[in-house]
């Protein structure tokens, strides 16, 4: 046999003279390269570079494998006893690490993209801890760049990973999986499946379901010195949490961007810089010279004053802290101590904070955080002198979510309610059958203690304004001993605004309970280690906020400071007496003794203290705007800038209302305020707490903003309410309120309006006391 002609035999038959030569060279290529393989199929091939190959144990590569090292090496370990198993037609991109700790097994035609790590083993708790688990992805899957795939993971057969998602747990067939911490997107056939959608595939990591998208849409501005259109891209998808279309600031162009923002959409503006393209104090530093704290603050100072100066048209604008690669160790030992590079970071981060809490509608928003979830790939050298972007493609991941987060707060309000379980949940045990005394709370136990913490992150909460609910299926009676008997109990009863204990349906009873609470369902979070209660719940009522919740309770305190829903963008003096002012609720309803309304309010003796609006009540007046829907004319939103810039207007008057009764203060809980056009006054806002509700005060602001309208010289008060999905009380009452009834027509929609003579006195509430600080005198009736 001529040896000599078999390229051309075997080739001329696949119809080209050079593929074999070429496959077989790359062949033999792969082989002397993967030689410390077990084996290695036919026709595989490493493209360009060499890839890093330990093998303590048995690894296996399938047939027509592709290993691309063109950027960086891909990493195959196997450790002792592991087991690594490769199947046909795989691809691998540049800068893959696979680790087999146990057993790692890949099937056939998967795709794995650029910088993957898959990985059955916590490299940085060793295989030894709970970190660890084998790891399986079946044929046809893809995974996108930068994926993480966790110990104990399997990936169904046909299932999408997309960009920077970390995945762990069991990934159904055939699934598109996003997010990190990851839960299914959608079906790859199109389908819908519920049970499918919103699949937390991590059994380990607080995940939301995914909800539905959301309908905020921002518009604004990104100012950096680097190279962050990454996280553009990122804040513009669409998705559960709001949308930022925002324009980049030019490259190298930090000081002329704030003294020329482009023109278009001002909603939010993000600020994230390099310390030392701010401050030439930490320049100096960084190049080995020395600064001191003044030179620092001094420069601060001075970015500060120009951000607030050419953002202060923004709503909202988010500043990123300051940081610095960890490869620049500064003083060594001594970089905590001044002269330091961590010193220097604290001290400009500290004025940062300060100058940020003296400013309005200017937030904070901690690197830290983003760079540790990440990790030690978090920057990255290569695309900081290649295209000036300091931080890996994770990092971006992190921002965007933050930033959207803090922006749903912002724009949407923060959950008022934590609707929380007892058993498994609040303690470890279940009391009906172990008996109060024996449920697993504090002592010298893991599990205990988690519990107690978990309580005092409740109670921590609660005092941040959050109101505590209980719904458990369990004996009341037997539930509340274990609340006011046991000696580790953190919340007790008066913890807890109100419960619904018994043997029911819990989504029946959140509902009872919320109406009962006049809240609004969307203002829920509910929580239960069962996940049978928690999928009802999530079908029955939508509007609830339902996290995954982790199986072990040394998790809890995360799962729960990981729910960012619960985030605030200010606290009042009535945030911070929530709960108490829901048990004076309570103990009203319990005072009624007589059916007659007029005459059960008579005996609370209520006082309305009415009051302009000013720098004392600005912050809750804001948020009562932004955040109440149920009792809100036409849902106008505003900053608090926004507010004071519009009340101080000609022709205006803005009012706010307080409540109190013998039985103790409701605080500020109503906005009103007025504009005169011509011979006729506008309402403009009339927004009221639900906590209110039934008292008659609503009727009380109409009669101050009718006195209000005729001190502003006009004859007719006027009132267009917007009919919104959730403000059926504000039409309801303006429908009874006695005013006239008509029609008119805005933006070619017809609409409510009906207005009220002010030659004639609105009749005030004879059982409520007006107490004038605003100089507005009650009507005689």
């Amino acid at each position: 046999m001529n040896l000599g002609r078999l390229p051309l035999v075997v080739t001329s038959r696949l119809g080209s003279l050079q593929t074999l030569p070429i496959r077989l060279t790359r062949a033999l290529r792969a082989r002397w390269l993967l030689r410390d393989t077990d084996s290695v199929g036919a026709f595989t091939q490493v493209i360009r570079g060499r890839p890093v190959v330990h093998n303590d144990g048995r690894m296996s590569i399938g047939r027509k494998v592709r290993l691309d090292c063109t950027e960086a090496p891909v990493a195959l370990r196997a450790g002792a006893g592991a087991t690594m198993r490769i199947g046909d037609r795989v691809s691998i991109n540049y800068g893959t690490a696979i680790t087999a700790g146990e057993s790692v097994t890949i099937g056939s035609n998967v795709s794995i993209g650029p910088y993957c790590v898959i990985a059955d083993a916590d490299e940085a708790t060793g295989p030894d801890t709970v970190a660890h688990g084998p790891i399986r992805i079946d044929d046809d899957v893809w995974l996108a760049t930068r994926v993480v795939v966790m110990p104990g993971t399997r990936i169904g057969r046909g299932s999408v990973v997309t960009a920077g998602t970390i995945v762990s747990g069991d990934i159904p067939p055939g699934v598109v999986v996003a997010g990190s911490p990851a839960r299914v997107v959608r079906r790859l056939d199109g389908s819908s499946d519920a049970a499918v959608e919103g699949h937390a595939v991590t059994t380990n990591t607080p995940v939301e379901p995914a909800p539905v998208r959301s309908d905020v849409e921002l518009g604004g501005w990104l100012l950096s010195d680097f190279t962050i259109d990454s996280l553009a891209m990122k804040l513009a998808k669409p998705g559960p949490l709001p949308s930022v279309q925002a324009d980049v600031s030019p490259f190298g162009q930090l000081l002329m961007s704030l003294m020329a923002v482009p023109v278009g959409r001002r909603d939010v503006a993000v600020v994230w810089t390099s310390p030392e393209a701010v401050s030439e104090a930490f320049s100096d530093l960084m190049r080995g010279g020395t600064t001191s704290r003044e030179a620092l603050l001094a420069d601060v100072d001075a970015f500060l004053d120009l951000v607030t100066t050419g953002l202060g048209e923004f709503r909202t604008v988010l500043f990123v802290t300051w940081s610095a690669p960890p490869w620049y160790r500064g003083l060594g030992l001594r970089d905590g101590g001044a002269g330091g590079i961590s010193w220097a970071l604290a001290v400009m981060n500290g004025r940062l904070m300060q100058l940020a809490e003296e400013a309005k509608s200017l937030y904070v928003l901690d690197v830290q955080r983003w760079l540790g979830a990440v990790g030690p790939s978090a920057y990255n050298a290569r695309t900081w002198y290649s295209g000036k972007i300091p931080f890996s493609d994770s990092v971006f991941d992190n921002a965007a979510r933050a930033i959207r987060e803090a922006l749903a707060v912002i724009h949407e309000g923060s959950r008022k309610l934590i609707v929380v379980d007892l058993d498994d949940t609040m303690w470890g045990g279940i009391v009906g059958d172990v008996g109060w005394e024996s449920l697993r709370l504090g002592g010298h136990d893991a599990e205990g203690e988690a519990f107690v913490d978990f309580q005092r992150a409740l109670k921590a909460l609660c005092e941040r304004g959050v109101l505590l609910a209980i719904v458990s299926k369990n004996d009341e009676a037997v539930a509340m001993t274990a609340l006011e008997r046991h000696d580790e109990m953190v919340l007790r009863k008066d913890d807890f605004v109100s419960w619904r204990i018994n043997w029911s349906d819990k989504a029946g009873n959140i509902a009872e309970l919320v109406e009962e609470l006049n809240l609004g369902l969307q203002s829920v979070v509910f929580i239960d280690d069962n996940p049978f209660e928690r999928a009802r719940v999530r079908d029955a009522l939508p509007e609830v906020l339902v996290p995954e919740w982790p199986t072990d309770p040394t998790m809890y305190v995360a799962a729960l400071n990981a729910i960012p829903a619960l985030d605030s963008a200010g606290l009042s003096a009535e945030d911070e007496r929530r709960t108490a002012m829901y048990a004076e609720e309570r103990a009203r309803a319990r005072t009624r003794t007589t059916d007659n309304l007029e005459e059960w309010l008579q005996q609370l003796q209520i006082t309305v203290t009415v009051d302009e609006l000013g720098p004392d009540n600005l912050l809750r007046t804001a948020q009562l705007v932004n955040k109440t829907n149920q009792m809100n004319l036409r849902t106008r939103r505003l900053t608090e800038d926004e507010l004071t810039a519009w009340a101080a207007g000609h022709g205006r008057r803005t009012i706010v209302f307080s409540v109190a009764d013998r039985l103790g203060s409701s605080g500020l809980t109503g906005v009103a305020s007025v504009e005169r056009r011509g011979p006729h006054a506008h309402i403009v806002d009339f927004v009221m707490s639900c906590r209110v509700m039934g008292r008659s005060i609503e009727r009380a602001m109409l009669a101050v903003v009718a006195d209000a309208a005729r001190s502003l010289g006009a004859d007719t008060l006027v009132a267009e309410p917007i009919e919104t999905a959730k403000n059926r009380p504000t039409l309801d009452f303006f429908a009874t309120a006695g005013m006239q009834p008509a029609t008119h027509s805005s933006n070619g929609h017809a609409g409510l309006r009906y207005t009220l003579d002010l030659t004639n006195p609105y009749r005030f509430p004879d059982f409520i006391t007006l107490d004038h600080r605003a100089g507005l005198h009650r009507s005689s009736p």
